[in-house]
């Protein structure tokens, strides 16, 4: 039995148990993955999972149910688990309904069929190029830790509201975090990757640049407190608006009173500059597709145009629940118990987030700053406040910047300031994009944070 057939005998089964509403996603994910841990080769995993996830509704009562076994006979009976919950839950009064049919969009380049024959070994490999690259770069740089990995999945979801959609990807990721140490000096970890959809690794590349990084932090110099513009990597920005920005156009932090932006669709939150979208029909995103995990199509949404607030992120509880249409987020999985995506209900979630890039390039983006600080990367970000947009992060690695160039690096220092005042404090962006987790974008210049020093 194929899968959406099984998920066709779920939907009947349960409208034999009465059930008028009903939901069958299944989820089929391989992984294979190698570790590095100190410059060896500790973990190789070649590992396949599939579930199916039940969601019945009577009476607005939802009953969950999943299965890790993908058969007629379990899919029966995880309906029927279903089915006992939802008697058993209390009634929610703000149910609407399960998603409706729709058209799909196409997206292209998130599908590879050489990353679907990709071995073990061939992970090995690039892991073992990494650490000799890293190596040869120079003999005080220890290849710390990172790994290869390759994803492939499958998903399919069906409803009785007419939903019948599937989807299909791959990934490729490469990554290296590295240390230097010198007679008085020992960097911190600088971290390189690569992430593609596509069967294009460059592990030379990923190491050359991780180890030329803890290398040139290795030469530490003054660091001065106050108030100074940043130059903010990819990395640090995407760290800093993942645990301040997202939540906050969250459509269900939204409607539950607890984001900055509540009832400021259309006002001005940051500088003319500043365009984002969450964009999930990108070509070759990372998190690219044509549907959500409850079925409905992903979209190109707009969060801020020309400084204005423009919408939030749902799925499609919550859209409703709004009195707007679901922006294709649903997402699954995660929680406390690290469960796969047929293990949870559906959540909200970006996709890929564009933030429009600029016009400058990196030497125009130095100069612009003069005297201030490069941010590679931070720690601390999960410790921001989303509700007020508070931040206070250490800075490792970064740089002291003067006269319009990077002159040393610092140790010791830390940022802090607001996301969304910092919004309206970002006089330049560059003209080079790159996606870091769930963000597109540039290396952006905030005219001013508050450095902080030992």
């Amino acid at each position: 039995m194929g899968y959406i057939e099984l998920c066709e005998s779920v939907l009947a089964s349960a409208e034999k148990l009465g059930v008028k509403e009903a939901e069958a996603l299944v989820v089929v994910r391989r992984a294979i993955g190698v570790e590095i841990e100190r410059a060896e080769i500790k973990t190789c995993s070649d590992v396949m999972d599939s579930g199916l996830a039940v969601r019945t509704i009577t009476n607005k009562k939802l009953g969950f149910a999943f299965t890790n076994i993908l058969a007629p006979k379990e899919a029966e009976a995880t309906v029927k688990r279903a089915v006992e919950a939802s008697k058993a839950s209390p009634q929610d009064k703000n149910w609407q309904q399960l998603p409706e049919k729709h058209r799909y969009p196409t997206v292209n380049e998130t599908y590879d069929k050489k990353i679907t024959q990709f071995t073990p070994d061939e992970a090995v490999l690039l892991c073992q190029t990494m650490i000799k690259t890293a190596h040869d770069v120079d003999k005080r740089v220890l290849p710390a830790f990172g790994g290869a990995e390759v994803a492939i999945f499958e998903e399919i979801c069906l409803n009785n509201h007419g939903v019948k959609a599937e989807d299909k990807g791959t990934s490729l990721v490469c990554a290296l975090g590295t240390m230097a140490r010198s007679k008085t000096q020992v960097s911190p970890t600088c971290f390189e990757f690569k992430a593609s959809r596509k069967h294009d690794p460059d592990p030379e590349w990923i190491a050359r640049k991780a180890a030329g990084l803890a290398i040139d932090a290795l030469n530490v110099g003054k660091a001065e407190a106050g108030k100074f513009p940043i130059l903010l990597d990819q990395f640090a920005l995407q760290s800093i608006l993942t645990f301040t920005l997202v939540p906050s156009v969250r459509g269900d932090i939204v409607s539950r009173g607890r984001s900055i932006f509540q009832n400021k669709v259309g006002e001005q939150i940051a500088g003319e500059n500043i365009s984002m979208y969450d964009n999930g029909i990108l070509t070759g995103g990372l998190r690219s597709g044509t549907m959500d995990l409850e079925g409905v199509p992903k979209q190109k949404t707009p969060i801020i145009e020309a400084g204005i607030l423009r919408g939030f992120l749902y799925n499609d509880y919550w859209a409703r629940f709004a009195g707007k249409q679901s922006t294709g987020n649903a997402d699954r999985g995660g929680g406390g118990l690290s469960l796969p995506p047929y293990g949870t209900i559906p959540n909200i979630s970006p996709t890929n987030i564009q933030l429009k890039a600029g016009t400058l390039t990196e030497e125009e983006l130095f100069d612009e700053v003069k005297n201030g600080y490069y941010v590679r990367n931070v720690q601390g970000a999960h410790q921001s406040n989303p509700e007020t947009g508070e931040f206070s992060v250490a800075l490792a690695p970064a740089w002291r910047i003067q006269h319009g160039r990077m002159t040393h690096a610092v140790k010791g220092v830390m940022i802090a300031g607001n996301v969304y005042d910092m919004l309206k404090k970002i006089p330049a962006l560059g003209k080079e994009t790159r996606q870091v987790g769930t963000f597109i974008a540039p290396k952006v210049v905030i005219s001013e944070l508050n450095v902080i020093t030992k």
